[in-house]
């Protein structure tokens, strides 16, 4: 798995506020990783997510040690990891993109003991959204499993 590039936001709070990490939730960006950096970068935006995926690229903006504002819902944000895809209605993730969550999924699952089939959920689990739209969930969750 690729190291990740750090991107800086201001869109976050420090710790989790003893809360365990026990879901990862997946989003896609409406839009390319440069779209989200720019984002991510504003913070009038008041959002962010822990890592982004896209175009042969993996940043980071927030420690997986902090609260990353993606979710939508405080108490799911404080327990959760989110990754964003570089993806929108007309167009899935690259290949590319898919095998780099797929890693970090693992790598995650492994770190927090979590249960891909159950613990990886999307983003309109959470709130009424159509994220994570083209994203095929069910592929990250089977590649996740099967090499757990």
């Amino acid at each position: 798995m690729p190291t990740p590039i750090w991107r800086t936001t201001e869109n976050y709070t420090a710790g989790r506020e003893g809360t365990p990490v026990d879901r990862i939730v997946i989003h896609y960006i409406v839009g390319t990783l440069a779209a989200a950096d720019a984002t991510f970068a504003d913070p009038a935006s008041q959002v962010s997510a822990h890592y982004g995926i896209g175009e042969g690229n993996f940043h980071q903006y927030v420690s997986e040690l902090n609260t990353a504002w993606h979710a939508g819902n405080w108490a799911m944000n404080q327990r959760s990891i989110g990754i964003e895809h570089s993806a929108d209605p007309d167009r899935a993730p690259s290949e590319s993109t898919y095998q780099t969550s797929i890693d970090l999924c693992v790598r995650i699952c492994q770190e927090y003991g979590l249960n891909p089939q159950t613990q990886i959920i999307p983003h309109s689990a959470v709130v009424a959204t159509a994220c994570p739209g083209t994203v095929n969930l069910q592929r990250i969750r089977d590649a996740v499993a099967a090499r757990l």
